[in-house]
């Protein structure tokens, strides 16, 4: 009775740590970037309207992505979109600790149900890996079509065929997820954990619906930068322009970062991207981190509410 009260105390403390500390890295980020560029630009330029539209769709962005979640975890647990949505935002607010916020993917299935963690996490990787095969695949699409903005810096070429053969082998890997419980109980370590069961159970229909939800993600996400960009006088005048915004994504998505780099790489893809066809650095810069306030800190510090439903120690 004495443990399953000191656990409980536990689980509160580690709670308002991950809480105190998401305020405190949001507060610091949006201080030391935000707030003193947007000093330096005219606020009557600014589209807010545009904004609040922008700020509108995140509601869409994530609802999809729990929508995807809840798909992709239904054979081991049902839940309604609603708790999928509250479980995923609390997942952002988790990720924050973690390189790339890969730590979003665990947290998961921790706050659903850590009696099987190893399966929904698991399902939960493969659904993620869908959102980054989407990437990867329109930011190649998107470098063909914008390379003769950068063709002094790289060579496309190279970068085009190496693109295209790698979205190639991830496609090939992930729509063969299924096989990969067979590969690797030739190992047996692993065989007796049963570690890779439960990607034996995805289907090639459902990898191509979570491909598809994705997709739709992905679209989202893609017209909230284009609004914000514009919302900060960032002129995309072609189609061509607009695939900037994929090349964008699919840079970002390259480079690792943690938690006190996370906004300063997104700033400098964005200002390396868009800086093909605009001048405005700041407003660049601002751009990319309102991006960031929109889908991942606002997210977050709405997933604090769901924070009492994490139980890292077991209390009974």
């Amino acid at each position: 009775m004495k443990n399953n009260k000191l656990y409980k105390y536990i689980n509160l403390l580690l709670r308002n740590l991950i809480g105190v500390f998401a305020i405190c890295f949001i507060y610091i980020k949006l201080k030391d970037n935000f707030l003193i560029g947007f000093q330096k630009i005219n606020n009557a330029e600014i589209n807010y309207s545009l904004l609040v539209v922008a700020f509108l769709l995140l509601f869409v962005n994530w609802g999809l992505e729990a929508i995807k979640w809840q798909y992709a975890v239904r054979d081991i647990q049902k839940i309604t979109v609603l708790k999928a949505f509250k479980l995923t935002i609390t997942g952002i607010t988790m990720g924050l600790l973690t390189p790339n916020r890969i730590g979003e993917i665990p947290a998961r299935a921790l706050l659903l149900n850590k009696k099987s963690f190893k399966e929904i996490t698991l399902k939960t990787g493969v659904a993620s890996f869908s959102q980054l095969l989407i990437t990867l695949f329109l930011g190649a699409i998107g470098l063909f079509f914008t390379q003769h903005y950068f063709i002094e810096t790289i060579d496309i070429t190279v970068w085009s065929t190496f693109l295209l053969t790698g979205v190639l082998l991830l496609f090939l890997v992930y729509f063969k997820v299924n096989k990969l419980d067979f590969i690797f109980n030739k190992i047996k370590f692993l065989a007796e954990k049963e570690f890779f069961k439960a990607l034996s159970d995805f289907s090639s229909v459902e990898l191509l619906n979570m491909l598809f939800i994705s997709l739709l993600r992905y679209i989202v996400f893609s017209v909230q930068f284009y609004l914000v960009l514009k919302a900060f006088d960032i002129s995309l005048q072609s189609l061509n322009d607009v695939f900037l915004i994929p090349v964008c994504f699919m840079i970002a998505s390259f480079i690792p970062t943690i938690i006190i780099s996370e906004i300063g790489v997104r700033g400098s893809v964005a200002l390396f991207v868009f800086g093909t066809v605009s001048d405005m650095d700041v407003n660049i810069i601002l751009a990319s981190i309102t991006l960031w306030l929109i889908n991942v800190a606002l997210p977050a510090l709405m997933g604090l509410i769901n924070l009492k439903e994490l139980k890292i120690i077991k209390e009974n």
